[in-house]
């Protein structure tokens, strides 16, 4: 059995992962339900973890990651995988301009991110960063990935699609120590 800690914040794709964490026995999955920016909360949430995904933000990730890493350095979790849902553009990826619902400087909230990819690499745990434009409501499942480096669309991807992407991640142990840009296919 694999142990999940999922931080949200209100993010549409943790409600897509839920049903599909139900239908899998194999993995015990608990919703962060403490401060974000409090070592002395994740401390508590981090013991045994196996896999950590990230679904916090869009702003001030990068003071939450710093907390959320003092309290992993203090636990050592026997942590293989973490998941971490960042912005497309954070790479100058992007073909077109874009906007990012929620965030009222731009330049700031991509310096937030970059810095939170910055503080999950230098940790030496396996990771996958997945950068998301746009979520739509449709119920697409199909999924194309842009890898790191690699011009993309500013295109939008639904919340299941990334979501079935974040469980193949974890179940298959795909993508380690990569970022990819995700867009529905």
């Amino acid at each position: 059995m694999k142990k999940l800690l999922i931080l949200n914040q209100n993010n549409p794709i943790v409600s897509s992962l839920i049903p599909l964490l139900r239908q899998n026995p194999d993995i015990d999955y608990q919703i962060f339900s403490g401060n974000p920016e409090s070592a002395g909360d994740y401390i508590k949430a981090l013991r045994d973890v196996d896999w950590i995904f990230s679904a916090l933000g869009p702003n001030d990730v990068d003071l939450d990651f710093e907390e959320l890493f003092d309290a992993i350095d203090e636990v050592q979790p026997p942590i293989s995988h973490f998941v971490m849902l960042s912005a497309a553009g954070v790479d100058d990826e992007l073909v077109s301009p874009i906007s990012y619902p929620g965030v009222k400087d731009q330049a700031e909230f991509l310096k937030q991110q970059r810095y939170a990819i910055k503080i999950v690499d230098e940790s030496e745990l396996p990771y996958t960063i997945i950068r998301l434009s746009k979520l739509s409501e449709n119920d697409s499942l199909d999924y194309k990935l842009f890898n790191e480096g690699i011009k993309m669309p500013n295109a939008t991807v639904s919340s299941r699609a990334v979501a079935k992407l974040v469980l193949e991640v974890f179940q298959n142990n795909q993508l380690v120590n990569r970022s990819v840009g995700v867009i529905n296919g």
